[in-house]
């Protein structure tokens, strides 16, 4: 008899109380299983520089920004 006969068996026999608590747990498993694979899929980090030469920084970009756009961050 296989795990799946089993389960199933002893769902079978079951109360209805213990019941809604296993299936919480396989619900709950299921989604941790597929939060931990995603997980792994987003553990890679993007190539650097990917946007090389499409964007250059220009020579005044440290100034200090103009008066008429502080202004608007102060309001």
């Amino acid at each position: 008899m296989t795990a799946r006969e089993r389960l199933i068996q002893e769902i079978d026999q079951a109360p209805d109380f213990l019941v809604e608590e296993v299936l919480d747990f396989l619900l709950f498993s299921k989604a941790r299983r597929i939060q931990q694979t995603y997980s792994e899929t987003q553990k890679y980090l993007r190539p650097y520089a990917l946007c090389a030469g499409e964007f250059i920084v220009p020579s005044n970009f440290n100034d200090p920004l103009p008066d008429e756009i502080l202004r608007d961050f102060e309001s």
